[in-house]
Formats: structure tokens, C-alpha cells, sequence
């Protein structure tokens, strides 16, 4: 449960304490299932207009401060991280025995080769790139033709002749930050091709997106393997008179050396009163002695994020008040967790909804300071999907079906006491239930005592 933001900002640990991270391979999945994505939404589009997609340029990302990260929905259909790139699938009519609609072209326009010394964005500056005329293109990008971006307008008029319709992304995904790239594309669109039926395909990328291919779910599973492991060592780490960012920093570190590229969101670890403060980051405060520190920290790994928060006794022990809190909210998960499989439901649902069983559990056990039910306490939703984005794209009112990829994070934040547990594991739904995709990292009052004592 955090603020999303659409761009992660270059982390500092790129150089901790004299030591150089080394180059990273960016590990994406086999070329084939991002065009099989592609003939998917030409299918469910009906084959009756051109897709076209842009990607992000230098200035989405504020590139001069910020690591190059692809608008998702682009990174989605087409595996390519690397700005000013285009797509234009161009469909044709279904053949005999074939069920839909078939590609005519699928073309990934690129920026060609520059060199000049003149050019921030040029190879000098930044590197060798791919471009349009070197003959491994294809084979690269996976996409039969590739093209200079300069090519654009012309592939786009001849696709025109036999189509009057364009199917684009013509909303921003929620909590993306994305509005102003969409005008803009919108804008770009419409100027090319002003005579033409606009049509948004958000809601077919939702679909897709909401159940997870093998190759999602074992770059998420990696992204979950890393994080779990910076919490592992955040458990050894914290202790009276640590400052907040400290936490962070090494878990930030932790992540990373296992090859996350950057943070799934921004870094919480929030203790004391903090720790009742959901979106708290800025991570500045000297934990003392008696309080509970909520960590909300992870990575993102091949563009793929995870989610996970522990809550920790800062001196290693739970006081009672803190364990009978902190017992609630565990079983809570757990009885949602024991739910969790095809057929239920994220929200309310009653009985059917994952919300409710946690929800009820915690309503019914314990009480604040003044004798009333902590439901009241319990002020987020209990769970989202994860995936390019840790708030993954996600329709509520579908059932749950095998492949997706969800939270279970239940929480009680008490202000007056200064008292706030949450407890938020990442779940593959299976065929019959669920695999938690977190389960090495310690849960129960005793295990993290534990972990905490081997310091």
C-alpha cells in the first residue's frame, strides 16, 4: 500500500562506499510471447484498423537525472526498452481455418545511428545503440520489420489506404502520472491522421495483462527472491538509534546487488508514529527504543515489480500490546491467504471477497484503548495486482483466475498509540489456490524474533 510513481529516480547506491555495482543485462522474456501479445490484441481488436503505439522519449523520463524506464504498455507489447521507438501492427483479413484476424505488418520503429558529437542523446554520449539498418534488427527486437523513425509517416499514409480507423492508447493507465505523454501522442496522432476514428485498446491491455505469462511470473518471482532477501538483512539491521534511511538504503543496496534494476516504489520504513502513516518516505527519523517499524520495500526486477512489508520490533522484541496487534493482522492474512484461489474476489464480495474475510477477522479481534473494534483502523484495501507496475492494472469486479499475480496486506494503524502493523506478501493464484511467493521471509512473532536475535 503505497503512492505509485511512474518513474523510479536513479538510486545513489550505484557507488556505496567506493564499490562500482557491476553492468547489468536488462533479462526480459523470450521474444515470442510479446508477439504473441501483439496477434492477440489484433484478434480482440477485430482486425478492422491499424495499432499504432509510441514509446517514451528522453523527456518523459526527465533522462538526465533518471534511468531510462519504457512507458509500460509499450514494454508490454513489445519487450523494447530504449527511448523514441514506435509500433504500428497493420492487420489483415482472416484466412480459411483460421480463427481472427492475422498481422500483415508488425513494424518497431527505432532512431537511426547518429554519431555527431553535437547529439546529448546520440551514441557519444550515451553508447552504442541498435538501429534500424543493422541487419540483426529483426532478430533482436523480434519484430519482422524494423524501421528509422523517420519512416513513420510514410508506412503510416500507405497503411491509411485500406484503413479509416486507429486503435491507440488514448487514456492514461491509473496512477501512472502519464496524462501529459497521452495528449501529447494523442496530439501527434490526430495531426498525422486527422480524418481518421480514434480508438482506445486499454481495456484489451487490461484483460492481458491481468493473468501473468510463465515468463512474467519468473521475472516477478525474481524480483519477490531479491526483495525478500533485503528484508532479510533489514532484519539484522534494525535496532535503537538506526535512522530510518539507513534501513532503506541497505535493503535498496540488497535488492539491487541481486540485479533489480531499481525500487518497485519509493522505499517505506516508517517507525513510531510513522509507522500509522501509510504513504510515509521520507524515511528520516531515529527509531528508538519501543517502537514498531513498518518497512514497505522492494525491487523491481526486468522491468517486473515486487511487494513486501514486515513490521519489526525495533529493540527485537514485540511488547504484549504490539504482539496482540501484530497477531491480529497476521491472521487476518492468513485467513485471506487460506481463501485465496479461482473464483473469488479482491474487494467486497461478502462471503466471496478476499476484503471481507480479512477485514472480519480483524473487526472482531481486540480492541483500541477505548474498548472499540479496530475494523476501524483497517484503512486501505487489502490487496492489487503486481506486475510491470506494483499497482498492476486490475479489474475488481472480475473473479480471480490462475496466472494472476495479487497482495495480501492487511494492516491496523492505531495514531493514539503510535502503533501500526502491516503484513503484505505477493500470492500466485494456482489452479486450485495459491503459492505465496514470499514465504521465505519470516512472518510469525517467534521467526522474526529470531532473525533478529542472529544479528
Amino acid at each position: 500500500m503505497r503512492r505509485t510513481t511512474i518513474h523510479a529516480v536513479l538510486p545513489f547506491w550505484f557507488c556505496l562506499c567506493g564499490f562500482v555495482l557491476p553492468a547489468m543485462a536488462w533479462e526480459r522474456e523470450a521474444l515470442p510471447a510479446f508477439h504473441e501479445r501483439r496477434a492477440r490484441l489484433v484478434r480482440e481488436t477485430g482486425g478492422d484498423g491499424i495499432i499504432i503505439m509510441f514509446g517514451y522519449g528522453d523527456a518523459e523520463v526527465a533522462s538526465s537525472v533518471t534511468m531510462f524506464r519504457q512507458n509500460e504498455t509499450f514494454y508490454y507489447l513489445t519487450g523494447w526498452n530504449e527511448p523514441r521507438a514506435m509500433m504500428m501492427l497493420v492487420p489483415r483479413s482472416p484466412k480459411a481455418g483460421r480463427q481472427g484476424p492475422e498481422i500483415e505488418k508488425e513494424i518497431l520503429f527505432i532512431p537511426p545511428h547518429d554519431t555527431r558529437p553535437s547529439s546529448y542523446h546520440g551514441e557519444l554520449w550515451e553508447g552504442p545503440k541498435l538501429g534500424p539498418e543493422d541487419a540483426d534488427a529483426p532478430a533482436r527486437t523480434g519484430f519482422p520489420i524494423v524501421k528509422s523513425t523517420t519512416l513513420f509517416q510514410a508506412e503510416l499514409q500507405e497503411a491509411l489506404k485500406s484503413f479509416s480507423k486507429v486503435y491507440a492508447e488514448m487514456t492514461p493507465q491509473p496512477e501512472s502520472g502519464e496524462e501529459c505523454f497521452i495528449q501529447d501522442m494523442q496530439a501527434r496522432l490526430k495531426k498525422a491522421a486527422p480524418l481518421v476514428t480514434f480508438v482506445d485498446f486499454r481495456e484489451n491491455i487490461l484483460r492481458q495483462r491481468m493473468v501473468k505469462s510463465p515468463g512474467e511470473i519468473a521475472l516477478i518471482r525474481k524480483a519477490a527472491d531479491a526483495s525478500v532477501e533485503a528484508h532479510l538483512a533489514a532484519m539484522k539491521t534494525v535496532r535503537p538509534g538506526v535512522w530510518e534511511y539507513e534501513v532503506a538504503a541497505r535493503m535498496q543496496y540488497e535488492f539491487q546487488r541481486r540485479g533489480c534494476e531499481w525500487p518497485a516504489y519509493p522505499p517505506i520504513v516508517g517507525s513510531g508514529f510513522f509507522s500509522t502513516v501509510l504513504h510515509y518516505d521520507t524515511n528520516s527519523r531515529q527509531m528508538q527504543d519501543g517502537d514498531v517499524v513498518v518497512m514497505d520495500v522492494a525491487g523491481s526486477y526486468g522491468g517486473y515489480t515486487s511487494d513486501i512489508t514486515r513490521t519489526l520490533p525495533v529493540n527485537g522484541k514485540f511488547t504484549s500490546r504490539q504482539k496482540e496487534i501484530y497477531e491480529i493482522v497476521l491472521a487476518a492474512a492468513d485467513a485471506a491467504i487460506a481463501a485465496a484461489k479461482p473464483g473469488m474476489y479482491l474487494g467486497r464480495r461478502g462471503k466471496k471477497g478476499l476484503h471481507e474475510i480479512a477485514y472480519d477477522y480483524v473487526n472482531s479481534h481486540g480492541k483500541d484503548m477505548h474498548g472499540k473494534r479496530l475494523g476501524q483502523y483497517f484503512i486501505h484495501g487489502l490487496s492489487h495486482s503486481v506486475g510491470l507496475n506494483v499497482h498492476d492494472p486490475f479489474d475488481f469486479e472480475q473473479p480471480l483466475e490462475p496466472g494472476m499475480i495479487v497482495t495480501i496486506e492487511p494492516g491496523i494503524y492505531i495514531r493514539e498509540e503510535k502503533l501500526g502493523v502491516r503484513i503484505e506478501d505477493d500470492i500466485l493464484i494456482t489452479e486450485t489456490g495459491c503459492e505465496v511467493l514470499t514465504r521465505r521471509l519470516p512472518r510469525s512473532v517467534e521467526a522474526i524474533e529470531r532473525a533478529m536475535a542472529e544479528r
